[in-house]
This record gives C-alpha cells, structure tokens and sequence, in this order.
C-alpha cells in the first residue's frame, strides 16, 4: 500500500467520522426529519463539488454513463438507511457495524473481479466476524435491533455502489472528471430521494412508509436545517465522497472498505467528546464498544499486513 493511499485513508476516515458524529447530533438536537436532512446534506455536497469541478466548462461524460446513475441510486438506499440507523444506535456502535462493509466487498469482488483472498488473511477475517458479532449480541434487542438491518442494508449497496465506481472511466480519469461525477452522483441521490417521496404518497397513501409530512416541513421550515446541511454537505459530505472514489481507484472497493475499518475508534472518540457538551446522548456500553471496536481493527490489521507484505 503506497504511504500516499495510507494518508488519503485517514484524511477520508477523519471527514466521514466528522460526518457520522455531526449527522447524529444534528438529529438528536433539533429533531429533523431524517431523510430531510439527507436529502439536504446532498444538495450542498453534491453542488459544492459541481462548483470546484467548475460550472462554466463542467464535463457531461460522467451524466451519459448508466453506472453513473447505478451509483446514484444506490446512494438513495445508503443515506436513507444509513441515516435511519443512527436512530436505533449510537454514532460508534453505527460505525462498528458499518465495517461489514469490508465482508461484504471481500465477496463481491470475488465475484464481479475474481480478487482471491490469501491464505494468510482469513484469520483476520475471522476476527472481524467475531467482533461484528459481539457488538450486535450487545445491542439493545440484540440482532433484532432495527440498526443491524439498516447498516446491512446500507453497507451492501455501498459495495456495489464501489464496485462500479472502482472501474468507472471517469473515476479512472482526471481531477475534473472524478469531481464532477462524485457532484452528479450526490445530486442524483438527492433527486432520488425526492422521486422516493413522490412514489410513496402517490402510491402507497395507506401505508406509513417514507417521511411524515407535517415532519419534512417543519424541517424544512429550520433555518437551521439549512446551516446545517451547508456544514455537513458541503464541508464535509462533498470531500468525503470524492476522497472515497479516489481511494476506490486506487486500492479497489475492497481495499477502500478496509481502509474505513480505522473509523470506529475515532467516531467513539468524537462520540464522547460531544456527549460532554450534551449535543448527544452519553453512549451506552462505550467500553465494551471500543473492545469490539478493537478487535474488528485487529482483524483489519491483520488482513493489511497479509496482503501487503512483501514477499
């Protein structure tokens, strides 16, 4: 692993912790629709990175790509359910239980790449199960808890999502090309959100499915929700998905999930920091967190030095 990728990886786990952590206080402090605050968090990332890309001499090709819009979608089911989850656990168990990412990726890079695994990193492997596995049987309701289905449901669409960019032209291409499709990806998760909406209230007016109404205009209605969305999008949201296709085009999906197994940690280190500012609940059970948390990096760290060393 080139030291340029390893410094890439922290700058990216460093803007999605400030992400998750922020996403969750903003949540819990001004009581936001979810989804609303989503969908407005993509507005300003997406348009951030359309404006340094450079609006004037903006390149089109990444619009005319269907794996653009593939990526986009999935992007909708990530951010719906990812930002669900963030409901029915804490910030660090959310960023534990995301590290199945790297599972996950494992499998589907076999099947879509036929990418191996060596011998020699299975038990790492199998220590991340192990840690995956304490966490979940620690949270409240255990497996049942409506985190662990949001996270998988979340972490599967963004391994596909990265299988795709990991060989998507434009994501092999120059700055330029790279930040405007990250810009037209987050902008079409945006519009996939909306077209989500529309459906279900058109559709689907028995069923309780999507936000409440009378919820997403009260967001909506916030001057702070949009002081906030600027921060979390375009501050935030905008970089990380660029670093995140960069780092995808450099190491693979699976090497970038690997990558994002540093983040528990620091998301629990946040996590504490703004609970003593009463900006979000104290986090239960944070010991017994960072002891999973610890063993799933092990198993990172296990799975790294496998990979990478030099014969």
């Amino acid at each position: 692993m080139l030291p340029s990728a390893i410094l890439l990886a922290g700058l990216v786990v460093i803007i999605w912790s400030l992400l998750v952590t922020g996403m969750r206080a903003t949540l819990f402090n001004f009581g936001f629709e979810p989804w609303t605050l989503a969908l407005a968090v993509q507005i300003f990332g997406g348009a951030g990175l359309l404006v340094v890309a450079g609006i004037g001499s903006l390149p089109l090709d990444p619009i005319r790509r269907w794996a653009t819009w593939a990526i986009g979608g999935l992007r909708v089911v990530t951010t719906c359910a990812f930002t669900n989850a963030l409901l029915y656990a804490s910030a660090g168990q959310v960023s534990v239980l995301t590290t199945i990412n790297v599972l996950i990726a494992m499998l589907g890079v076999f099947l879509v790449f036929r990418r191996g695994r060596k011998p020699m990193e299975i038990p790492g492997i199998l220590l991340m199960v192990g840690g995956l596995a304490l966490l979940i049987g620690h949270l409240d309701g255990g497996w049942s808890n409506l985190a662990v289905r949001y996270v998988f449901l979340s972490e599967t669409s963004v391994v596909i999502a990265s299988l795709l960019a990991e060989r998507h032209p434009d994501n092999l291409g120059d700055r330029r090309q790279r930040l405007a499709l990250t810009g037209f990806v987050t902008l079409l998760s945006a519009c996939g959100l909306l077209v989500i909406w529309i459906a279900a209230a058109a559709l689907l007016t028995e069923a309780r499915i999507g936000p409440d109404i009378g919820a997403v205009t009260a967001t909506l209605a916030s001057p702070w929700l949009w002081a906030s969305a600027f921060v979390l999008g375009a501050l935030l949201r905008g970089p990380g998905t660029y670093g995140a296709f960069l780092l995808t085009a450099r190491l693979g999906a699976d090497g970038y999930m690997l990558g994002m197994a540093a983040m528990p940690p620091l998301v629990m280190l946040l996590e504490q920091i703004v609970a003593r500012f009463h900006l979000v609940p104290a986090p239960a059970n944070a010991l017994a967190n960072l002891a999973f948390a610890a063993i799933v990096i092990a198993g990172g760290v296990w799975v790294v030095a496998a990979r990478y060393r030099r014969p």
